[in-house]
């Protein structure tokens, strides 16, 4: 409707504001009269109207206002409007006269907020805008009643929300609010849309207040969750379902009882989710998976043994979408090769010691963060992410920000390993071995003079001590890496065996960072406890120590980034878990994985923390 007064829109509003679902509506009706009044000159209304605007342009939100709208000024300042700190002492006192001249509910409720918050602060405000959203929160069960799709229980929560949050605040009809709240969850219109949000969201609400909510606030509650998530198991709305349970097990332990077996419903709804998807959808396996931890949590021995042969079957039947993209990597390939060329015109202190510190040969930390910042997206932003190992099974779960984040992170550093880094890699190191400036010999001997793994290391165990040297351990893998490349380079068709490099050389990893971790006074250990509860010690395994917080300052950030990419990332190539369990197959037993495995080896070589009463005089015998 179009208004050209201000007093004919006020007097429409005090008999049709709740008639607008968002306050910005009413924003837009005196934005009108704002319009025609500066082109008729009349600025003293038009700046009246302004204010109206100011006020009805405020976004409600967790039971405060904010700015519809924030930024940045060509300065750098940030700017937001409304900014209701900024309101002149002429505009809260129009304000202040609107509030006296009204008897709407939502008018009354708005002008107040808008004063609680602003310079002129005073209880009273608090006191009427929780009175007038208290009164709102009757009006809009009525009209859920007459219009039940048009959502109005939200409306209802979010004036019940709201004045929960002023009235504790000021400490003024706290019962009313919770006896409202109560009201809701037990009596609202279960036939309206809103019924299961405005229910799921209200008790959260009650349950996150804690101490404001003790828990006589929650009788009956129980009844409701179970009857409505029994409702929309029925009717098939098993995610509304699981969801409702889970609130009302929650419940449940707020009044310390167990009414019901919340955990057979979640468990019996993602069984329902199985059936709703078709066959060979990756979700299935998920939700299967999601069934049977809540069947094992529940002790129901026999469906566990059902579904994990369903999960069998839905594992072996899930199909993924594949999406493909032609790309033309001749220019890298040949600009890696025309580097490798120059490098290996060096000496072969030089080469190795590229390999062992080169910036350029791996991607770095800062560079592919500010790329997965770059190339993030909707759907991760909202999504969990979930990694799946190469039998399908749901091998981690990135699902907070911060996961999600390391997960592009983890993303882009492969992508850059496999669109350039590996080709770089590999022409260096085969073309190394091709000009004979790389061998066995030679990366041995720089070893031995350049490295911590020349040192003859002196360890004290329950047996005695014993003395030892890591070129020994590592000597094997190394030759017949070179072997093999060896082997390939002087018959081209030849297809390099790097099974044994590779499972020798990756496990004794683990080996080395332990060893660099003890040298450095980090605990490489654990205690924990038996199957019958009796105390043992156990070391830490790869993935525990490089995770591990003091870990994480022995190397530096692109450094371990790399390693734990290599090693032990379920979303990288994880090789030390997939070597060490034979979960690889052999097609991953090639030469870029290999590279990947030797750089890696030589990086850690860098890492000198053998103090000197570790090292011994005598001589140990290395494979030269």
């Amino acid at each position: 409707m179009d208004f050209t007064e201000l007093g004919e829109l006020h007097e429409y509003l005090e008999e049709h504001a709740i008639e607008y679902k968002y306050h910005h509506q009413i924003a837009n009706l005196f934005q009108k009269i704002r319009d025609e009044k500066n082109r008729a000159g009349q600025t003293d209304d038009a700046e009246k109207a302004q204010w109206e605007m100011n006020c009805f342009n405020l976004r409600a939100r967790s039971g405060g206002l904010s700015s519809m709208y924030s930024g940045t000024d060509e300065n750098g300042k940030p700017w937001e409007y409304p900014d209701i700190s900024k309101l002149s002492q002429k505009e809260l006192e129009y304000i202040v006269r609107r509030l006296e001249g009204t008897y709407n509910p939502v008018l009354r409720a708005r002008y107040a907020h808008i004063l609680w918050l602003s310079p002129k602060k005073h209880k009273t405000y608090a006191e009427i805008a929780v009175d007038s959203y208290l009164e709102l929160v009757r009006l809009y069960e009525g009209k859920d009643k007459t219009a039940p799709q048009d959502q109005y229980g939200l409306d209802a929560l979010h004036s019940i929300e709201t004045a929960s949050s002023l009235a504790f605040w000021v400490d003024y009809k706290v019962k009313d609010v919770r006896d409202g709240m109560a009201r809701l969850v037990k009596q609202f219109n279960p036939e309206s849309s809103s019924a299961f949000a405005m229910r799921a969201t209200l008790i959260r609400h009650m349950l996150e207040g804690k101490k404001k909510f003790p828990p006589e606030c929650f009788d009956g509650f129980p009844e409701v969750c179970r009857s409505l998530g029994q409702r929309l198991f029925d009717e098939g709305k098993y995610h509304q379902a699981i969801d409702i349970f889970k609130v009302g097990e929650k419940v449940d332990a707020k009044l310390s009882m167990t009414t019901f077996e919340w955990n057979r419903g979640i468990a019996e709804s993602f069984e329902g989710l199985i059936s709703q998807r078709g066959e060979g959808d990756p979700a299935r396996v998920s939700f299967c998976e999601s069934a049977v931890e809540y069947y094992r949590i529940l002790g129901d021995e026999a469906k566990i043994k059902e579904l994990e042969e369903k999960y069998k079957e839905l594992k072996e039947k899930q199909r993924y979408q594949q999406f493909s993209h032609e790309i033309d990597l001749s220019p890298i390939i040949n600009a890696c090769k025309e580097a490798a060329e120059k490098v290996c015109e060096e000496t072969t202190e030089t080469i190795i010691s590229l390999l062992i510190s080169g910036q350029d040969l791996l991607p770095t930390y800062e560079h592919t963060r500010e790329n997965a910042e770059k190339q993030s997206n909707v759907m991760l932003v909202i999504a969990p992410v979930s990694v799946k190992d190469s039998r399908g099974h749901t091998a981690e779960w990135f699902a907070t920000d911060d996961e999600k984040k390391y997960f592009k992170i983890l993303e882009q550093y492969n992508l850059a390993i496999q669109l350039e880094k590996q080709f770089l890699i590999n022409e260096i190191l085969v073309k190394a071995v091709q000009k004979d400036k790389l061998n066995i010999h030679l990366l041995m001997s720089f070893l031995a003079k350049n490295s911590w793994y020349g040192k003859n290391i002196n360890k004290s165990t329950p047996s005695g001590t014993v003395v030892y040297n890591w070129l020994n351990m590592i000597a094997p893998g190394l030759n017949d890496y070179f072997n093999q490349l060896k082997a390939h380079i002087g018959e081209p068709s030849y297809s390099p065996n790097f099974v044994l490099a590779m499972d020798s050389l990756t496990t004794k990893v683990e080996g080395l960072v332990r060893d660099i971790c003890s040298f450095s006074g980090v605990t490489t250990f654990h205690q924990a406890k038996d199957t019958q509860g009796r105390p043992i010690v156990r070391e830490k395994d790869i993935n525990w120590l490089l995770r591990d917080e003091p870990v994480t300052r022995l190397f530096s950030q692109d450094d371990l980034l790399f390693f734990k990419y290599v090693l032990v990332e379920k979303a990288g190539l994880n090789l030390r878990h997939k070597i060490a369990h034979c979960l690889i197959d052999f097609a991953d037993y090639n030469m870029t994985f290999m590279h990947l495995i030797l750089l890696l080896l030589l990086r850690l070589g860098k890492y000198d923390f053998v103090t000197p009463e570790k090292v011994v005089e005598e001589k140990v015998e290395t494979l030269q």
